[in-house]
Formats: structure tokens, C-alpha cells, sequence
């Protein structure tokens, strides 16, 4: 810990650099010039300033706690009413409420990506209404509207237009041209663009976005952040197909995710990891270690999961086929009733895999059709459906082969990884 003499001396030049830079920014403003001086040798001045900052500090305070009411005010209404209402009301106009409709946008871009791309562009029109003055500096609503415009290209990405997307992040990277006052935001954006590079196979650009942004968040103390990153960084790998990177990746991840939800994310991440690449005592450990981790979540997608882990490492350790089977079926089902439908193509592909093992072709055409039926009746995702139609097909002819599976797993991967929000 830092004597407190150091602390204190450290906040006089925080301050010192922070008032002089507002004063010189009134004097521009009325015409004046300063003498030079600091504000430190101007006791009045600096009374005045300390206590407009304050003001300010007490009314952003103000402003984040209405942010949710403002919001919900907003969603009540009718599209058109509310981006005129958002347009021309002033108490919508703050950062604040910009800011926490992009946090709404984040939490439900996996699961409603339409939804969350118009939160996104309300994000954008809210902050295209915020007085400067009030926020840090146009540099920083710059910031801001480049993060809702990365934000917005991201529900896009989600949902399967990778071009919309791509336009979307070409455009937030000219807005951020105006900005670069908050290294955090601009992190975020090389975080999300990250994802869109691998969904585009550009696999160098992804990795280099992340080490970027990576770099900042550590900078920053951030280290559920940082492990959101590496977790992302382990996806590129595993759409490389280069699992002991994978692992590595994922290991690396471990201590630093303090937020339960993310520190189990990893967990199962890892653990399906070292299953797929030959390590099944090693998942299964790990599986044990996070048994509790699991139980804190009873919903339904995290159950289904944890039964799926367990079916993945009964089928990988090969003791109890009949366990795996019992287990990889009722995740399926589970994720089926659920809606989760890549999710339980998923679990069902590794399904077929234990009875293709055993060689019985009419336990996997029945699970094939079941899974090609399913996704003719939610009507999702082409790329997955024509994957899992080829299984069908050769299922149909009995010469469905664990190498084709792999193939097929692969494609329907690359599709639910991209429903997934980063990290």
C-alpha cells in the first residue's frame, strides 16, 4: 500500500492537470488568456473549480440512477414516438442513459440480436443529443458513439450479416477518428471487432485486435475484461482447430475471472476443450473442481450444459457408453424444449458420434432426422441446417463416419459461436 503522503500528492497533480485543463478551455471560450499560473497559486479559482466539479460529479450520479426509468420510458413506446421523443426531449439527452442502453444492449444481443441492434442505434441518436460540456468533451461522445455504432455491428454479426457488420465497424472506426479520450471504449470496440474478423475467417486480424485490446484492459485493472479476452482469443484457436492453444488459452483465463458467471464460462469452455483433444481425465477433474460453480446456476441453458459436459466426458473416457448416451440425450432434448437449437445440434452430433462408435445406422438416422426436423421447423440458420443435412443424407446411405461428424460439428460450431456474445 502507498504512504499517504504519495496518495495525496498523487491527486494534487491529478487535480491540478484536470483544473488547469478545464481553465484553459473557459479562457478559450470567453477570449482570455491565462497567465500560466497554476491553479494550485489561485486558491479562489480553484474553490470555484472543485466545486463545479463536484456539481457535475453529483449530477452524472444523478443522472445513471434515472438512466433505467428513462429507458423503460423510452422502450413503451412506439418506434417512430420514441426516436422523437429521444430526439427532442432533454432529459433523455445524457450520457448516462446512452451508456446504460448499451449495457442493456450487451446483456441481450445473444438472445435477441434485432432488439439489441435497436438499442444500439438508440444509444447512437441519445448521444448525438448530449451537450459536450457535459460528458468530458466531444472526443468523448465521439468515443461513445463509435462503441454504440461497433455495438450495433455486432447484433448484425450475430445475426448472420457479416457485410452489414463489416460496413458497421468501418463506420465506427472513422467516427473513433473524432475520439480517443477513453482507452476502454476503444478496447470494446477491438474486442467486438475481433469476433467479426474470426467469423470471417481472418483469423491474424482477430488475434491482433484481441492482443490490443487485451493490453489496455490489463492497463486498466480490468481482469474480468482481460479474461473475456482470452476466452475470445481461445475461440479464433478453436475455429483454427488448434486445441492445445485452446487449452493454453483457457488455463491462462482461469484466475483472473472474478464474476461467478464468467469464472464458470471458462470452466466449461476448458472442459469441453481437453475432452476434444484427448484429455478426458483432465475435463473430467476439472468438471468435479466446477460441479458447485454449476449449481449456483439453475437455468435452464446452464443445466442442459453441465448434463452435456458430463455426457461429453463419459463418452470420451469410454467406460459407459450407455451413461453418455442417457446424458448427451437428455441434453439435446432439454436444449431443444429450451430453444436453443444450435446448442442441441450440438449435443445431438455428439450423440450420433456414440452410436456411430457402436455402429447402430438406425439410432443415427432417427437422431439426424430429429435434428434436420428441428431445424426446419425454427426456421435458423441455413449454413447449420445444410451441415446437418449431410449427416442425414448419410445416414440415410449407413455411412455416416466419425470423420464426416467432425466436419459437420465444426460448421454448426462456427454458427453458435457467433449467437454468442464475445466472451
Amino acid at each position: 500500500m502507498e504512504h499517504p503522503d504519495k496518495r495525496v500528492g498523487a491527486l494534487a497533480r491529478v487535480l491540478t492537470k484536470v483544473l488547469t485543463s478545464e481553465r484553459e478551455r473557459m479562457d478559450s471560450e470567453t477570449g482570455s488568456e491565462s497567465d500560466g499560473s497554476s491553479l494550485l497559486d489561485d486558491p479562489k479559482a480553484m474553490d470555484n473549480m472543485l466545486q463545479d466539479l463536484l456539481s457535475r460529479t453529483a449530477r452524472v450520479s444523478e443522472e445513471r440512477g434515472q438512466a433505467p426509468t428513462l429507458l423503460a420510458e423510452l422502450l413503451a413506446l412506439p418506434n417512430q414516438e420514441r426516436e422523437t421523443a429521444a430526439a427532442t426531449q432533454l432529459r433523455f439527452h445524457t450520457y448516462s442513459l446512452a451508456s446504460y442502453t448499451l449495457d442493456r444492449c450487451e446483456k441481450l444481443v445473444a438472445h435477441d440480436p434485432v432488439m439489441a441492434g435497436e438499442l444500439a442505434r438508440l444509444a447512437r441518436l441519445i448521444s448525438s443529443q448530449v451537450d459536450p460540456r457535459q460528458c468530458g468533451g466531444s472526443a468523448a461522445l465521439a468515443d461513445l458513439e463509435a462503441y454504440a455504432m461497433a455495438m450495433e455491428g455486432n447484433a448484425k454479426r450475430v445475426s448472420t450479416g457479416l457485410r452489414e457488420a463489416h460496413q458497421m465497424f468501418k463506420e465506427a472506426r472513422q467516427i473513433q477518428e473524432r475520439g480517443g479520450a477513453d482507452p476502454d471504449l476503444t478496447a470494446r470496440i477491438d474486442f467486438l471487432e475481433a469476433s467479426l474478423r474470426r467469423d470471417l475467417r481472418q483469423f491474424p486480424a482477430a488475434l491482433d485486435l484481441l492482443d490490443k485490446a487485451e493490453r489496455v484492459f490489463v492497463a486498466l485493472k480490468d481482469r474480468n475484461l482481460q479474461a473475456r479476452t482470452i476466452i475470445n482469443r481461445a475461440n479464433v484457436y478453436l475455429v483454427m482447430r488448434e486445441l492445445d492453444r485452446v487449452v493454453e488459452n483457457l488455463q491462462k483465463a482461469l484466475p483472473l475471472a472474478q464474476d461467478p458467471w464468467l469464472a464458470l464460462a471458462v470452466r466449461h469452455n476448458l472442459i469441453f476443450a481437453l475432452a476434444e483433444c484427448g484429455r478426458a481425465r483432465d475435463a473430467a477433474q476439472l468438471y468435479q473442481d466446477s460441479k458447485q460453480l454449476y449449481m449456483q446456476f439453475n437455468d435452464p441453458l446452464t443445466t442442459s450444459r453441465r448434463i452435456w459436459a458430463e455426457g461429453l466426458i463419459a463418452r470420451e473416457l469410454g467406460e459407459d457408453l450407455d451413461l453418455a448416451e442417457q446424458l448427451l440425450s437428455q441434453a439435446a432434448e432439454r436444449l431443444t424444449e429450451h430453444g436453443y437449437p444450435l446448442d442441441a445440434a450440438l449435443a445431438g452430433l455428439d450423440l450420433v458420434t456414440v452410436y456411430a462408435r457402436r455402429g447402430q445406422s438406425a439410432e443415427v438416422l432417427r437422431v439426424a432426422s430429429d435434428l434436420v426436423r428441428l431445424f426446419q421447423l425454427r426456421d435458423v440458420n441455413p449454413e447449420a441446417f445444410a451441415a446437418l443435412k449431410m449427416v442425414h443424407e448419410a445416414a440415410e446411405r449407413e455411412a455416416v463416419n466419425l470423420s464426416l461428424l467432425a466436419q459437420v460439428t465444426e460448421k454448426v460450431r462456427v454458427n453458435q459461436m457467433r449467437g454468442n456474445p464475445p466472451g
